[in-house]
């Protein structure tokens, strides 16, 4: 991960600086800026209770091809509050036991929004509790929220070739083979191990920072301790390749 300070990014500046390192890409459950189709505008008012992000995910691994890197840029920051965590998920994986990496190994994932964006999610609930979107547009409740996809839940880096966790209890509906019930208590405790002390950053924002991460690696959390405020955010993300 990358962090700069005291950017003063416009949406065409932000996703110029993205497309440097591959082809942009775009986020199907969000309407992007006006100005631009690759940024996403992610945005807490300061009536809203819930904020998006707020679980530890890796973007749209639910995707045939998830993204290799998301850039954010803060617009607007809260007084205090509204921190970034992101989790090494290659050291976390390092660190199991090799009886648990065996296991893994040959497990794959199926993922899939409608955790998170079907009509059941915990975005559709977030909408009907508050007219306040934590992104401007709102949800699109569509078919590709119910839609799924085949990944490897410990991906292998295509660059660096060290192996990562790559499941995770908001994106993974249930290992292959295995009911969602019976795959939760696997998806949590690797979520519960991946997210220790030792494993985790914390990225305090301020206005024109900007930051860069592998989301091939690493899984990141936003936190919602900023009841009040309003946080404002651009997102960027840069086309990956399939997860194996």
């Amino acid at each position: 991960m990358l962090f700069f300070r005291d950017q003063e990014l416009s949406p065409a500046a932000q996703a110029a600086f993205g497309a440097r390192f591959g082809d942009l890409d775009v986020y199907p459950f969000m309407q992007a800026l006006d100005e631009h189709p690759n940024v996403i505008p992610i945005i807490k008012e300061p009536e809203a209770k819930l904020n998006f992000g707020g679980g530890w995910h890796t973007d749209t691994s639910y995707l045939e091809c998830p993204p290799m890197a998301t850039l954010l840029y803060a617009v607007e920051v809260p007084e205090e509050g509204g921190d970034t965590l992101f989790a090494d998920a290659a050291a976390a994986w390092d660190d199991l036991s090799a009886g648990m990496r065996a296991t893994l190994e040959g497990l794959a994932g199926i993922y899939s929004p409608k955790i998170v964006h079907g009509p059941d999610g915990a975005y559709a609930d977030m909408a009907a509790k508050e007219q306040s979107s934590s992104a401007r547009g709102g949800e699109a409740q569509s078919t590709e929220a119910e839609s799924e996809v085949e990944h490897p839940l410990i991906r292998t880096h295509p660059e660096t070739h060290r192996k990562s966790i790559y499941c995770s209890k908001y994106h993974t509906d249930r290992i292959k083979g295995w009911t969602r019930e019976e795959s939760l208590p696997i998806l949590e405790f690797l979520m519960q191990h991946m997210t220790r002390e030792q494993y985790v950053t914390r990225f305090r924002w301020r206005r024109g920072s900007l930051a860069m991460w592998d989301n091939r690696r690493l899984f990141h959390h936003a936190l919602n301790d900023y009841q009040g405020q309003r946080r404002h955010m651009h997102r960027v993300i840069v086309r990956g390749d399939r997860p194996r």
